[in-house]
């Protein structure tokens, strides 16, 4: 079952940023594709759709004109991990379905250890 995206659709996500946007269209999984959005910031946020050309039409519909197929060209990628994201971004979880994540169990390899390795302690206790 597939959710509703969080940030809203492409259409709201373009609006009043045109200017300098372009869209990567990228193959996922056997069928699928993604379609991401990059602004003039490299600011992007991305969808997917059914096809690479489902992709491809919903760019054309926005009235992207600069749309890539299949790799994300250098000047993008570096534009996009350029972006510096705002501290409300951090805020949110990078999976919302999953909730909050809370404190780390505590697990064997993440207790303090000992200061003395195991060897020399018993070592020590055996002379006594």
């Amino acid at each position: 079952m597939k959710r509703e995206h969080e940030r809203g659709s492409p259409d709201e996500y373009i609006v009043g940023n045109r200017k300098g946007m372009e869209a990567v269209v990228i193959r996922i999984g056997a069928g699928e594709a993604q379609l991401v959005l990059v602004d003039s910031q490299g600011k992007w946020d991305r969808w997917v759709y059914a096809s690479v050309e489902a992709c491809t039409t919903k760019a054309e519909e926005l009235g992207i004109s600069d749309v890539h197929v299949g790799e994300y060209p250098e000047k993008t990628r570096v534009r996009m991990n350029a972006h510096q994201r705002t501290e409300e971004s951090f805020a949110a979880g990078a999976y919302p379905e999953q909730g909050v994540v809370g404190p780390v169990n505590a697990y064997p390899e993440n207790r303090p250890r000992p200061e003395a390795p195991q060897e020399e302690r018993s070592e020590a206790e055996g002379s006594s």
